[in-house]
């Protein structure tokens, strides 16, 4: 049985999509892998109109373009440009500048670039909102933005992020992080813990009808607490003495926050408050597909041909922000 989705390096990246043409051949064979099928009567017959890249159907004449339905829906950006900015989107593990691949793609306004990112991250958070996490979470609340005069659970100026990592044990008894997720939320209250929690799947049961989630370890603060005594949830509490230790007792969901706090100084020197959580959604994204580096760019391919656009509008507007609670 093939593979669903193909490695690729970038020496072969380059040699299989060469123009417009390589990439919308790909495309059509990704949306439709069984051939094409008419959306309106789904008849399997229709003529291709190479130069404008639409299917002509045969029995209802009805034409849809490659790109309908999909983020590149409406795009005047060649194909081959969304492949190399969803490609270093993918691989890139410390994230994409902007302005870089503007510049290297010879694409002439910033503001077209950056649609294009933030149509990418939407397809992201859109394919990672379909999943849910298992077994033993553990949480923790952190704070992203300029630095204020307060530090930690209050801190003005900045954003209040929740962060969890799902762990499984490996044969020797070791425990390793499995998916994670990041949300902005309005404050790191008992509600929007709660919030948060049904987002992770809390209430979800598998096909036995056991819980998926089955607790969180948490560093005890109290939100936390009503959170789980309201959903019945197990929480164990890992009590911080010295809130320096928190990295170590808490390795995981601190790990996560630090990569996301350096990608976001990094790559993209900041971003603003609006646009954090598209952000956010890109890291977990990568992070929790890190098994499959090398089949990143078709599972992203494929998360782009099942999502939604959106306009340079609502960008502005900020309602590309799911999920907020």
């Amino acid at each position: 049985m093939p593979k669903k989705y193909k490695e690729r390096s970038l020496i072969e990246f380059q040699k299989e999509f060469p123009d417009n043409e390589a990439c919308a051949k790909h495309l059509v064979e990704q949306r439709w892998p069984n051939g094409f099928v008419c959306p309106r009567c789904g008849h399997n017959e229709a003529w291709y109109l190479s130069t404008r890249q639409l299917f002509d159907c045969k029995m209802c004449r009805f034409q849809t373009s490659v790109t309908a339905g999909t983020i590149f829906h409406g795009t005047h950006t060649p194909l081959v440009n969304w492949y190399w900015v969803l490609y270093h989107m993918a691989m890139d593990k410390v994230g994409v500048s902007v302005a870089e691949m503007q510049r290297l793609l010879d694409i002439k306004q910033y503001r077209t670039a950056w649609l294009m990112a933030h149509k990418i991250r939407k397809a992201m958070a859109d394919r990672d909102a379909r999943y849910s996490l298992a077994g033993l979470v553990e949480m923790d609340d952190s704070f992203f933005g300029p630095k204020g005069t307060k530090r930690g659970r209050g801190s003005e100026r900045k954003s209040t992020v929740l962060c969890a990592v799902s762990l499984y044990r490996d044969r020797q008894g070791e425990e390793h992080p499995g998916f994670a997720h990041m949300q902005v939320v309005d404050n790191a209250s008992g509600d929007s813990i709660e919030g948060f929690l049904e987002r992770l799947g809390c209430g979800s049961t598998t096909k036995e009808g056991h819980d998926l989630l089955k607790a969180i370890r948490t560093d005890g603060w109290r939100s936390y607490g009503r959170a789980t005594k309201r959903r019945d949830m197990s929480h164990y509490k890992v009590v911080l003495r010295d809130p320096k230790a928190a990295g170590k007792l808490l390795p995981w969901v601190h790990r996560v926050i630090s990569n996301a706090k350096a990608v976001i100084r990094g790559s993209h020197r900041g971003v603003s408050e609006k646009h954090l959580q598209a952000y956010l959604s890109e890291i977990c994204y990568r992070f929790n597909r890190r098994f499959w580096e090398r089949e990143l760019f078709d599972r992203l391919i494929k998360a782009c041909i099942s999502a939604q656009t959106i306009t340079h509008g609502d960008l502005v507007r900020g309602q590309q922000s799911i999920h907020r609670y």
